[in-house]
């Protein structure tokens, strides 16, 4: 974003999980390679790529001849054909790589801090543009903000966080783009286009160190033989700090929040013409993180075994536990003997883009493929306690009282690690073809056809760690098989080797169709309308398994067996200690016959039209007025991997109203305004539901019938003199769930009371955000400058469910950052001090609800906390 783009961007820098409510136990683990945990989470499939902000630390490149006396023009593609940024009828906010180096923007976090509306969850890796988004990363669901790499969509927010090394600028296009992006994009879209081979040979080597991090990355570019060109770039980071204190510190559960990756990316070039090209990328990504989703901040619970509704799976984790919790009073500080560890591997991801001139029709290709897989394990009790042994809640069994043996197994034991596995295993490929009029006039045309292809593996476990030797561990490896309604038990009830508790899985087949069309026309001088139309088919194919097996020793409803196994002889029913079975509930839950997981097939489609239609007025040179009317589509999709009672959601859809002025009142001030109401059909929100007939709780998709968004957004810059720029942006966002399909239980909160959430806000927005930025600029002699930057911003208060409790509000928060760059041109050099969240403030992007099984403990993930540190940049 150079001066005048409309997105004011400045510093900041986190990262991300998934969270998988299923079964008697909340965990949020990592997932998708698209940021770490990605938090994320979990969240659909990313396709990695080297990652910024903290996670690679702040560089800067060759600023180019800096002129602050006049705004500059910005070109982009937002409509699939150059245009300055000024002219283009749609709420879009850019950020050119020379702006990013100067300002220190890095990360994913970074661009949604200073981008109106547009908010992003580190901890659960999920995007949300004025209030529309992705609320679960569970498999069968949808981002609802797509990103496109070159042109190729996907569905990983990692592709948004790469660096200015390889980066040539990043388009954030907000509203609904039905018509010409499609897939999932009914809340905006995010374009990132790459650096492209050069024409003369070049390269550049840059270095970064600070208290969490060593970042290296380079690249080697120029033609090879006749109209080739090619391009290599590399990436390495590795820790040398990490963002939490584990006080619980051994050989396999070390201090926190690190980052080790490796990032390849190759590129080709070839033009057959000046109307011809064939470009082709390849990249390549390894990670092996630490992205714990954040702290528990709640005082253990020492005094309950079960939790606070005697619906837990497992003994409490901190029952008994000595060690008070550290994120009490320090939230940096955690006490965990599991690593919460993400590991990416078997990464490979192409793209191609090839255009061509036909006799005045542009005709465009773009095709790519992606697969990766994807690991996080993650701590899911939040303590570093491990073997319990006590007699708590047991009773005698009556039957063994003739032999003396009444009260010989009241005294059992249990392993408290309780750790969750989550993997991912995507393939993905996309094709599109485009045909438009090559030179722009008073009617312009664009259409095409799009096809999409995906197979997606999610299996996630949780299951009981150590050496087999406590109670737990043996019991839970070997359980009975409980009948529905009789509650009998059954024979032949299948082992459980890797004792785990809850085991899931979805395996998803995606395919997708669209063909599209857009036309504008100049009705009279200045006055030019636009409209478009699109046409989506999705089909999803699902197959899922679901198993839960409860070990409770202090358990009313437990039969005795003296051994371990299906066929062991029953001695009582209740409270029998080391003698209680481990109960394989599933069939039970389920009301299914037979022994073991169950399993079961989905199928559905969905289709529909989206589109937009546009008036736009250039007043004059400098002032732009536009209005449009825009409906978005996001297809429907599947929970799978707990057998839901609801597992199949509708499509969304989105009518989009929106106003907006751009101008440039003088040639050094930009002054952009938007706004915008949103009519939003069918939200697709997951609520943990309890499972009729039991205390245990599962994860439900909903459609909210109705929920309406809207809000202004101010975007400005003033260059002041022609040493100093400074930019600001506010945006206000106001959403409303107007009406839902029923009451709710909050299972983050005790009690089993029913809500009503009409009137609640829309998960994951806040209302107020303000991005304050300057950036001064000091000749030193003939060519060589010092550039001083610093930047505030502030994100108010969001709740990250749609009950409005305190246990799912996150607190607003501010940051300011700062940096130092001295560059010396002639010689190619560049040396950066930086300071990212110069405050060391506590960011927080995700609040939540450890669930009754833990006694609903409070969770907050949180921003990265204070960088700084000194990079140092080569070019030859």
């Amino acid at each position: 974003m150079r001066a005048g783009a409309t997105a004011i961007a400045l510093l900041s820098g986190h990262a991300a999980a998934h969270a998988s409510e299923q079964g008697g136990v909340q965990a949020v683990p990592p997932s998708d390679p698209g940021n770490p945990p990605a938090p994320g989470g979990v969240a659909g499939a990313p396709q990695a790529g080297p990652q910024a902000g903290p996670q690679a630390g702040p560089q800067a490149g060759p600023p180019a001849p800096f002129d602050l006396a006049t705004i500059n023009d910005i070109v982009v593609t937002a409509q699939r054909r150059a245009e300055s940024i000024q002219d283009v009828p749609i709420a879009i906010s850019v950020f050119e790589s020379s702006d990013r180096d100067r300002r220190g923007i890095r990360s994913i976090q970074d661009f949604a801090n200073f981008t109106p509306g547009l908010t992003f969850s580190s901890s659960l890796d999920r995007l949300s543009l004025r209030g529309i988004g992705r609320l679960t990363n569970t498999i069968g669901s949808d981002p609802g903000v797509a990103i496109y790499n070159d042109g190729f969509y996907t569905a990983s927010n990692a592709e948004a966080s790469k660096t200015p090394m390889f980066v040539e600028r990043v388009e954030f296009l907000r509203g609904p783009q039905g018509t010409l992006y499609g897939r999932n994009s009914v809340g905006g879209a995010i374009n990132v286009i790459s650096k492209r081979p050069t024409e003369e040979q070049a390269g550049e080597w840059r270095s970064s160190v600070d208290n969490l991090q060593l970042v290296s990355e380079g690249y080697l570019s120029g033609p090879i033989v006749g109209g080739l060109k090619a391009r290599l770039s590399a990436q390495v980071t590795r820790a040398t700090g990490s963002r939490y204190e584990n006080i619980a510190r051994t050989a396999t559960s070390r201090d926190e929040g690190f980052v080790n990756r490796f990032f390849l990316e190759g590129q080709l070039q070839y033009d057959f013409s000046d109307t011809t090209q064939l470009w082709l990328k390849y990249s390549h990504a390894e990670w092996n993180d630490s992205n714990p989703i954040g702290a528990q901040v709640s005082p253990y619970v020492t005094n309950d075994i079960d939790g606070a509704t005697d619906n837990s799976l497992t003994p409490a984790a901190a029952f008994g536990y000595g060690v008070p919790n550290p994120s009490v009073t320090d939230p940096r500080r955690i006490n965990s003997n599991t690593l919460n560890q993400s590991l990416l591997s078997d990464n490979h991801t192409i793209v191609a883009n090839f255009t061509a001139d036909i006799g005045g029709v542009a005709l465009k290709y773009v095709g790519g493929y992606t697969q990766y897989k994807y690991q996080a394990f993650a701590d899911l009790d939040y303590t570093a306690n491990q073997l319990v042994v006590t007699n708590f809640g047991s009773a005698p069994i009556p039957a063994l009282a003739p032999f003396g043996l009444a009260n010989a197994f009241r005294t059992y034991s249990y392993n408290a690690t309780y750790v969750q596995d989550y993997q991912e295993d995507k393939k993905y490929y996309t094709n599109e073809l485009t045909l438009s009029n090559a030179t722009q006039g008073r009617f312009n045309w664009i259409v095409g056809a799009y096809q999409f292809h995906e197979k997606y593996f999610q299996p996630v476990t949780w299951f009981v760690d150590g050496d087999n030797s406590d109670t737990l561990s043996q019991r839970i490896a070997a359980p009975i098989c409980v009948a529905p309604g009789t509650f009998a038990i059954v024979p032949n009830c299948p082992t459980n080797p890797r004792r785990a508790f809850y085991d899931g899985s979805g395996d998803l087949r995606t395919d997708g169709l669209a063909g599209f069309g857009q036309v504008d026309y100049e009705l009279v001088d200045d006055l030019k309308a636009t409209a478009g139309l699109r046409y989506s088919w999705d089909k999803k194919r699902g197959f899922e398994s679901y198993r839960v097996i409860q070990w409770q020793p202090a358990g009313a409803a437990t039969y005795c067996t003296l051994t371990p196994g299906a066929d062991a002889a029953v001695v009582g029913l209740g409270a029998c200690g080391a003698a209680a079975a481990a109960q394989d509930l599933t069939r039970f839950l389920l009301n299914l016959p037979g022994v073991g997981a169950a399993t079961r097939e989905l199928e559905d489609s969905w289709s529909g039209f989206s589109w937009r239609l546009g008036l736009d007025w250039k007043a004059n040179n400098d002032t732009l007025v536009f209005g449009s009317y825009s409906r978005g589509l996001k297809a429907g999709g599947f929970n799978l991997g707990s057998y839901a009672d609801s597992p199949v959601v509708d499509k969304e859809i989105v009518d989009a109203f929106e106003v907006g002025v751009k101008s440039r009142p003088l040639s050094s001030l930009m002054l952009n305004v938007t706004g915008f109401y949103y009519d939003y059909k069918n939200a697709q929100i997951p609520i943990v539901v309890v499972r009729p007939g039991s205390t245990l709780t599962t994860t439900n998709f909903f459609n909210i019938n109705k929920s309406r968004s809207w809000g202004i957004e101010v975007e400005s810059a003033w260059n002041v003199t022609r040493s100093l720029e400074i930019s600001a942006n506010y945006s206000f966002n106001d959403t409303k769930i107007l009406r839902a399909p029923r009451r709710f239980d909050d299972e983050g909160m005790p009690g089993n009371i029913l809500e009503d959430i009409t009137g609640n806000r829309l998960p994951a927005a806040s209302k107020h955000k303000v991005a304050i930025s300057g950036l001064y600029d000091i000749e030193v002699g003939a060519n060589d400058h010092i550039f001083l930057a610093a930047s505030y911003a502030y994100r108010s208060d969001a709740y990250y469910s749609v009950f409005e409790s305190p246990i799912s509000r996150a607190p607003g928060w501010d940051q300011v950052d700062a940096r130092i760059t001295y560059t010396r041109p002639d010689d190619g050099i560049t040396v950066i001090l930086y300071a990212r969240n110069l405050f060391d403030t506590l960011g927080y992007d995700g609040a939540f609800s450890t669930g009754a099984a833990t006694n609903y403990r409070q969770v907050y993930s949180y921003t990265f906390p204070r960088q700084a540190g000194v990079e140092v940049q080569f070019r030859f």
